[in-house]
């Protein structure tokens, strides 16, 4: 899971820095999955700060529009709400779809604003596709 080095890279993005294939998110990607070019899942849980539910929704259905247009994104979901409990689905052709999506604006301004959203840190697993 990546923790730490989520929290980073929202500061870098909210500061300005270009992305590129160091992303934290990237790299973590490539380390976990044997195959960087075959589909995989990402499953991030989040904790909404008390009061900022409705807001988070919000920033990330905006997100999310322009996100399942991307060529290398299969599936792009938020569940939750639960006790502040958010859980984003995200599916990917592969870690360079992934990589299109970290540069995109519309991603750059939902993680700028996960700083004022979020109750600690965001966890990521990366899961492969079973067969692929």
């Amino acid at each position: 899971m990546l923790t730490r080095s989520l929290a980073v890279a929202v500061l870098a993005l909210a500061a300005g820095f270009a992305v590129a294939d160091d992303h934290p998110v990237i790299a973590a990607a490539k380390k976990e999955l044997k195959h960087p070019d075959k589909p995989f899942a990402m499953w991030v849980s989040v904790t909404a700060k008390a009061g900022k539910e409705k807001e988070l929704e919000q920033a990330f259905l905006e997100c999310q529009k322009d996100t399942r247009k991307e060529k290398g994104c299969v599936a792009y979901d938020i569940n939750g709400g639960k006790d502040r409990k958010y859980f984003f689905y995200e599916k990917w052709k592969n870690v360079d779809g992934l990589n299109e999506h970290v540069n995109a604006e519309h991603t750059k301004k939902l993680l700028a604003k996960f700083a004022d959203l979020l109750d600690g840190e965001a966890k990521i697993e990366f899961l492969p596709t079973v067969g692929d």
